[in-house]
């Protein structure tokens, strides 16, 4: 009976952990792509690590992000789909490539790096939107 016990609870512990190093960064993905998706980019902002800096090398603030994803579905098209591939993570950084599909134009890759910073996970690093 309480070998049975501790099987319980170290497969309860073991989904925990399951669901906060592998799930966490699938999750985030997710989210922050439906937001880009329905041109949330207030809510997809919220998925990115305020240390992120811009391509000129400026902090990355919310304004110049929605800049950029506004300016990229007018000249590629709104984002119609998007399919995630399984998050490599070691320690507490994940890294994701994702496929992404616009109105305009031919599917094409997104590279995320995601960290865990304060039990959530946060965009770190992307190449494109």
């Amino acid at each position: 009976m309480l070998g049975c016990a501790i099987c319980g609870i170290a497969s309860i512990a073991g989904v925990g952990f399951f669901a906060k190093t592998v799930a966490g960064p699938a999750i985030a993905v997710d989210q922050y792509y439906t937001a880009v998706k329905n041109q949330d980019y207030n809510t997809a902002y919220s998925y990115i690590s305020t240390n992120l800096t811009a391509s000129n090398g400026q902090a990355l603030t919310q304004q110049l992000y929605t800049t950029a994803a506004q300016a990229l579905d007018l000249t590629k098209g709104k984002v119609t789909s998007f399919s995630a591939g399984p998050p490599s993570i070691n320690n507490n950084v994940a890294s994701v490539t994702v496929s992404v599909t616009r109105s305009g134009g031919s599917p094409y890759d997104v590279h995320l790096q995601l960290q865990q910073i304060n039990s959530s996970w946060k965009i770190t690093s992307y190449d494109n939107i």
